[in-house]
């Protein structure tokens, strides 16, 4: 446990004290964010947080190569897979610095995306089978390189586009992946405990400067970086469990982003609107426009991050059908009495507007 509390403080450390630095060659190398219509700051902001958060994750890495512990050991036993995930994370992170700098269409950075994906699968970064509540996990076959190339990419651009408001992606993610971590702890996974807790601690050390009133922007490098990430850790264990309990976990896990992707894709498509063009239509911008700040939206949305994330932990470790009915339950009455609470205070927001 004292190695773990540690890596979570040294990679939470190394980002703080590499985020000035890297705000400085953003603003150097005329990496900023400039202020439109469809944005909420109102100045230039500097992006390239991204690479204060990688610094931060990779950095307590090479303490595994001088400690000799059980930890450790763990970690050199999966040396190839986190090579190919720090690959990754670098294709990820080098295509979000480009569109930060000299921008992008979305259907390039959507192909360099699957080919990201598709190099980690063959990698071992795979989905090969599903929980099956009536019997033996349900095998993917063929099925298995698309499943897992768009986990990978859905996940990934999930928390892309959470990136809207000051600290909110940065927070977010942090609350996902110590959920993971206290999963893998518990469950012994420690690979996976190790990974989730660097990540921690590298969103955490970056809030600082990135919560509102924000000094530092993720950038696409970050967001897509953080992303990747996330989805490839939980991918280790979280779809590999045999009981049928376990296949909903990463789906209570992910809940936030994923609910706020596809009610924005759905909407699109509703009005007809082309899905790659941007709006503001996600629930930070919704929580906005009923009159909270930005501080208050984000910390909202920790908090429901945190209860999916406790409800994930809790289903993770019970692995029992009641379990999950009850968090079922729980999550139905808790959007039942939050579309209750969401119909009051626009029906009070339109009355002040008049």
């Amino acid at each position: 446990m004292r190695t773990y509390f540690a890596i979570l403080i040294f990679s939470a450390m190394a980002t703080f004290l590499a985020t000035p630095l890297v705000r400085r060659l953003a603003f150097r190398l005329g990496a900023v964010d400039l202020p439109s219509l469809r944005k909420i700051h109102r100045e230039p902001m500097p992006r390239f947080g991204g690479l204060a958060v990688f610094f931060g994750f990779c950095s307590p890495w090479a303490g595994f190569y001088v400690l000799d512990n059980r930890i450790t050991a763990a970690f050199q036993d999966y040396e190839r897979l986190f090579l190919a995930l720090i690959v990754g994370a670098m294709a990820m992170l080098v295509l979000g610095m480009w569109d930060d700098l000299k921008g992008l269409s979305p259907m390039k950075k959507l192909m360099w995306q699957m080919a990201v994906a598709a190099g980690l699968y063959f990698s071992g970064y795979q989905v090969t089978a599903l929980s099956n509540p009536f019997g033996a996990p349900l095998e993917l076959g063929w099925l298995s390189l698309p499943v897992s190339i768009l986990w990978i990419v859905g996940i990934t651009n999930a928390i892309n586009l959470l990136d809207g408001i000051d600290g909110l992606a940065a927070g977010v993610t942090a609350c996902i992946a110590l959920s993971l971590g206290l999963i893998h702890i518990l469950t012994g996974d420690i690979i996976v405990a190790l990974l989730t807790l660097c990540l921690a601690g590298a969103c955490l050390g970056f809030l600082p400067f990135n919560f509102a009133p924000a000094r530092i922007f993720l950038g696409d490098c970050g967001s897509l970086f953080i992303g990747i990430v996330l989805a490839c850790v939980s991918m280790f264990s979280l779809f590999k469990g045999t009981t049928a309990v376990l296949v909903v976990v990463p789906l209570i896990l992910f809940g936030l982003p994923l609910v706020d992707t596809t009610s924005v894709v759905l909407g699109r498509l509703w009005r007809g609107q082309p899905l790659f063009q941007g709006d503001k239509m996600h629930l930070h911008h919704r929580l906005l426009k009923l009159g909270l700040t930005q501080q208050q939206a984000a910390f909202f949305l920790y908090v429901v991050t945190t209860l999916l994330g406790s409800a994930a932990v809790w289903v993770s470790v019970e692995q029992t059908p009641h379990s999950l009915i009850l968090v079922a339950g729980l999550i139905l009455v808790l959007a039942g009495l939050a579309w209750l609470v969401w119909r009051r205070i626009r029906h009070w927001f339109n009355l002040n507007q008049e």
